[in-house]
């Protein structure tokens, strides 16, 4: 079943331990919307890729639960898009150590575009949400072979 904008969708099962993840979302139309408190972004429809980690108590099950949960106080850049996006899902894995920013400079040099400014409040990253330009399906195999995660669906790709 097909989690629509605003839903709360339900990821696999996640371990509780620390890791980094990517979340795969869809837009489904073009969105202007505010981003935390002092800025204004314009978003083209299509699919999103966000790096984040999840390093604090509960690991990659509780984070990954909150974004698939879409409830809650706004506390991070991709709370204020999910609730206007379809969660397709996230690829995971397993690390003590923060590779976000890792991830982050590998989806910028396959040529997907940037959002300038956003989940990157807290690094020295250009951003970590992407606007990707390969199809979710082919974007998947490429990070599954190439970063070592695993795949967790809200819904079909």
């Amino acid at each position: 079943m097909a989690t629509a904008p605003g839903q709360p969708g339900k990821l696999g099962l996640l371990p509780s331990a620390s890791g980094s993840y990517l979340l795969l979302l869809h837009l489904p139309a073009s969105l202007e919307t505010q981003i935390g408190r002092r800025r204004r972004i314009v978003f083209a429809a299509g699919l999103y890729g966000y790096a984040g980690s999840a390093l604090g108590p509960g690991g990659l099950a509780a984070r990954l639960g909150r974004h698939a949960a879409g409830a809650g106080r706004r506390h991070w850049h991709i709370d204020y898009l999910l609730p206007h996006a379809r969660l397709l899902g996230a690829l995971a894995r397993e690390h003590p150590e923060r590779l976000e920013c890792v991830w982050a400079a590998w989806i910028a040099d396959r040529g997907h575009t940037c959002i300038r400014g956003f989940g990157s409040s807290d690094c020295a990253c250009p951003g970590h949400l992407f606007l990707l330009d390969a199809s979710a399906g082919a974007f998947i195999e490429e990070a599954q072979r190439e970063l070592a995660v695993s795949w967790h669906p809200v819904c079909a790709v």
